[in-house]
């Protein structure tokens, strides 16, 4: 029994959201127009810096759960790909900061589009009830996922990509 919120989940439940949101991922990448401009790990940084404009090294390596060398290396990839910048910090210029690019910025906001227009076809095929009780959990889910507060932490990094 999920004793917070005082209500059973099934085994069952837990495998049919692990399959349909397997099957999304699957078709997402089969559907995209063109190859994909980042991996996903690439991609968890890129929504990591979006949600936290201006973080160093240490606070991405905290929300990605990574080590220092392994985001250092993601970061310098994606610099050397015009997606993210890097910039002296206004409190310390011993420290830097990183930044989204404008031109990730736009592959984000393209890439959100692409996503957001296959679900539309996918939920016209829905039945209407089904659609109904899918997007009232889907707000559920989502609100449960949402950081409590500001600021950059794993679980916000984490749920965003």
């Amino acid at each position: 029994m999920d004793e917070k919120a005082g209500r059973p989940h099934t085994s069952h439940g837990v495998h049919t959201l692990r399959t349909a949101l397997e099957r999304l991922e699957a078709r997402w990448e089969r559907q995209q127009r063109s190859a994909p401009l980042v991996s996903s790990s690439q991609l968890r940084l890129l929504y990591a810096l979006e949600t936290a404009a201006g973080s160093n090294l240490r606070e991405l390596c905290a929300a990605l759960g990574s080590a220092a060398p392994a985001v250092s290396r993601l970061c310098a990839r994606l610099e050397a790909m015009g997606l993210v910048r890097r910039a002296y910090s206004a409190r310390s210029r011993r420290e830097i900061e990183l930044h989204l690019t404008g031109r990730a910025t736009a592959y984000l906001r393209e890439l959100r589009e692409e996503r957001e227009q296959f679900l539309a076809t996918v939920l016209d095929a829905m039945p209407d009830g089904d659609r109904a009780a899918l997007l009232k959990g889907m707000d559920g889910l989502r609100r449960s996922l949402d950081p409590p507060g500001p600021g950059l932490t794993e679980n916000s990094v984490s749920r965003s990509a």
